[in-house]
């Protein structure tokens, strides 16, 4: 039986081109992942003064085991120019989270950003 994820996906660095590749590249290791539309919304937890982001949700469905779904989405990450000092910087050029994995939530407080919530929705529907 697959395993259900949510993701966020979010970029402040070449936003467009950037979430497409990742929506491509997912579409291509996860058959059957849905998206939601990207929003644009403000950085979070990052110095002020930092570009806003497009942000999105998926729900992957995936046969892998939770921790090798998350070392795929780190790989994917840094494969897209995410180095550990951009936080420092403000500046990320792909930001991808395990939310919710199955009914288990793992991370509650992004679960219930604005654009998460509307994404979830709209998933929902597809």
């Amino acid at each position: 039986m697959a395993n259900k994820a949510i993701i966020c996906i979010g970029s402040n660095k070449d936003r467009s081109e950037n979430i497409d590749q990742v929506i491509r590249t997912l579409q291509a290791h996860y058959p059957g992942a849905r998206f939601s539309t990207p929003e644009m919304a403000d950085a979070v937890d990052l110095p002020e003064g930092s570009k806003p982001f497009l942000n999105l949700v998926a729900m992957l469905p995936t046969l892998e085991e939770k921790e090798e779904l998350i070392a795929f989405l780190k790989e994917l990450e840094e494969d897209m120019g995410r180095d550990p000092d951009d936080d420092e910087e403000g500046i990320i050029p792909m930001d991808l989270d395990l939310i919710e994995w199955n009914e288990e939530v793992v991370k509650p407080l992004d679960l219930v950003r604005p654009y998460v919530v509307s994404g979830l929705e709209e998933i929902d529907e597809l």
